[in-house]
């Protein structure tokens, strides 16, 4: 590996695993918010069937 190649390496690594932590954080919202939708369904569902 050249130095120009490990010093573009070292400039992109942070960048990359910024990247990365962002999409984990996106994903864990959308789980989050998916899990909520789902356990609204429930409640939702169970109100319609006592004819509340």
């Amino acid at each position: 590996m050249t130095e120009e190649q490990a010093g573009e390496l070292a400039e992109l690594q942070p960048k990359v695993a910024q990247q990365k932590q962002q999409s984990k954080e996106k994903n864990a919202k959308q789980y989050q918010a998916r899990k909520a939708a789902a356990a609204r369904v429930v409640v939702l569902e169970e109100l319609e069937g006592r004819g509340s």
